[in-house]
């Protein structure tokens, strides 16, 4: 910064050392807090030789001073003060008389000081002149800015008027002229001091405001960055709502598919075996005559049971015997002795007989249905019933005796099969085979829930939804035909519930018919279905345990964590048969 863009010979940069040093030390404080070129730099109001040695700096320098700092200089030069209250024009007639009698580097910087422009840009061409000045005496100045000011030094009294009367009167009249000017400047110069003291508190008020607004400013950052955590925790809280509105929607639609699964099966399981079960007789037939066979057998091979079997023939007749005597005895007018004697005989032999044949018969209801457990139990499920007087104990539901009736009976039939050890049994290939168990369910004997990979049986089925000639079909028309399908086959079996899983940018779900729901995943990336499915199975497997749930897929992965949570898998060919 400098008072000029003309670099200042020597006795300029004297003259403005000079004024730095009349700047009083009350003023920098205010100075170094309103002054641009102090706010960088570290400078302490405190330092007043470093702050006066910047002043001087900044006045001699390259670059143009602030107003302020000019105004500051300005006021400490009594010729910035005279030449302030003179013209441009005035100046540029009587520069050299004031050169002359101020002295030319103090006539410039108080040129180049003036608040008015067009001055500064006179002084700064008369700097950039060889020789801006003509030399000329003192006297001879003098007499020439008092012939240029006559009037003036005449009204300040310096030199009478021309043709004024010299009278005391004239005289005490210049005088009060004098008194009034000199208390216009005393009034002045109390209200600049004033001035002076409104600005250092101003100053003082302007640094606490900016405290203040930098105060605010990291208060309303700190605002800011809360607000913007809450706005991401809203914003996570909103999305962990609707993912997690998607699986309660999931839920509720896979309940209501269970619920009504069993419902239709419900519905239609009893008529349809009633009216399976009268139209074919023979079955019965065939167990009546199994049942022949095996007591005949049973006879035959284990003497004890031949021997009962006679035995529980001829209760058989006596209790009907017995039957027919009560009966007479009931509605007869006049009982004979005989008929007595008959039922009182036959009475005696019929409790001989049934405690040979079962000494060991259970005394209440509660005993039979366990005796009855443990005697038609499969052996496989003989070791699970081993503990259940010890869990009827302490229920004290049985007494000692039934309890240890309940033991025998269950060590009598083990050691039964530990003697002729135990039969494989010939249904389990069969419920392994899920192929089955899902034609059995499509043919309306078992509710069930079917899941569908849709990609992964349009791309197993490529006969099918891909055909080798013709026009080829879209990725939509691929599904809309599979969902057709597989409506169309579970259309007469209501209680078995479909689901059919696509991958797909958007989650959606839709109504192929009344029991065939078709999804599509939703998100990025792959396996996208696979995560829906699995949802799924974990719902069915914790709320439907008795329903059976098959996935069709050819995912090994997939079919290898369905069948940990439960599920039977079937292959695409498999159950494209049923298409």
């Amino acid at each position: 910064m400098s008072l000029c863009a003309t670099p200042l010979p020597p006795d300029c940069e004297k003259e403005i050392q000079r004024l730095v040093a009349l700047v009083p030390d009350a003023d920098l404080p205010a100075l170094v807090a309103t002054e641009p070129a102090f706010q960088t730099g570290g400078f302490r109001s405190g330092s007043k030789a470093v702050v006066r040695t910047r002043l001087q700096q900044l006045a001699c320098g390259s670059q143009e001073i602030s107003e302020t700092l000019r105004r500051t200089l300005a006021r400490r030069s009594r010729s910035a003060t005279l030449t302030g209250l003179l013209s441009s024009e005035t100046l540029a007639e009587n520069r050299h008389a004031f050169a002359a009698l101020l002295g030319a580097p103090v006539l410039l910087i108080a040129l180049l000081l003036d608040g008015r422009k067009e001055v500064r840009a006179k002084a700064e061409g008369w700097l950039q002149l060889p020789q801006p000045f003509i030399a000329m005496s003192p006297d001879e100045a003098l007499g020439r800015l008092r012939e240029k000011f006559a009037d003036l030094t005449g009204l300040l009294g310096n030199e009478p008027v021309a043709n004024a009367p010299h009278t005391r009167e004239a005289w005490q009249s210049q005088k009060e002229k004098l008194e009034g000017r000199l208390r216009d400047l005393q009034a002045e110069n109390r209200r600049l001091k004033g001035v002076d003291d409104r600005l250092s508190h101003t100053v003082l008020q302007l640094k606490a405001c900016e405290g203040n607004l930098s105060a605010a400013r990291q208060k309303e950052a700190a605002a800011e960055a809360e607000l913007r955590q809450k706005t991401r925790g809203l914003e996570e809280a909103t999305t962990e709502l609707a993912r997690e509105t998607t699986r309660r929607e999931e839920r509720l639609a896979a309940a209501v598919d269970l619920a009504l699964a069993k419902e239709f099966h419900g519905w239609l399981a009893n008529a349809r075996a009633v009216e399976a079960t009268a139209s074919d007789a023979a079955p019965h037939d065939d167990l009546l005559t199994h049942a022949d066979a095996a007591l005949k057998k049973q006879r035959a091979t284990d003497r004890h049971s031949g021997n009962r079997a006679v035995l529980a023939e001829r209760l058989e007749k006596l209790e009907n015997a017995h039957q027919k005597v009560r009966d007479a005895l009931v509605h007869a007018l006049r009982q004979t002795p005989e008929l007595k004697d008959a039922e009182t005989a036959l009475a005696a032999e019929i409790r001989n007989l049934t405690r040979l044949l079962d000494p060991d018969a259970p005394v209440t209801p509660l005993e039979e249905a366990l005796l009855t457990r443990i005697h038609t139990a499969q052996e496989n499920d003989l070791p699970r019933l081993r503990d259940l007087p010890e869990q009827f104990a302490p229920l004290h539901v049985l007494d000692d005796a039934a309890l240890d009736r309940v033991r025998r009976a269950f060590q009598k039939r083990l050691a039964a099969v530990q003697a002729v050890g135990v039969p494989p049994d010939p249904c389990m290939q069969e419920r392994q085979n899920a192929t089955t168990l899902l034609g059995r369910a499509l043919a309306g004997q078992t509710p069930a829930i079917l899941l569908i990979d849709g990609h992964n049986v349009l791309f197993g089925l490529p006969t099918r939804y891909t055909p080798a000639r013709g026009a080829s079909l879209s990725e939509a028309e691929k599904r809309k035909r599979l969902t057709d399908d597989i409506a169309r086959v579970t259309a007469p079996n209501p209680s078995v519930r479909v689901w059919v899983v696509f991958d797909g940018p958007t989650r959606s779900d839709t109504q192929a018919s009344p029991n065939v729901r078709v999804t599509y995943s939703g998100g990025k990336g792959e396996h996208r279905a696979d995560s829906v499915i699995l949802d799924n199975l974990r719902f069915f497997q914790s709320s439907a345990s008795g329903v059976p749930v098959f996935l069709v897929s050819n995912d090994h992965d997939l079919c290898v964590a369905a069948r940990r949570l439960g599920a039977l898998d079937i292959a695409v060919l498999d159950f494209g048969a049923f298409l």
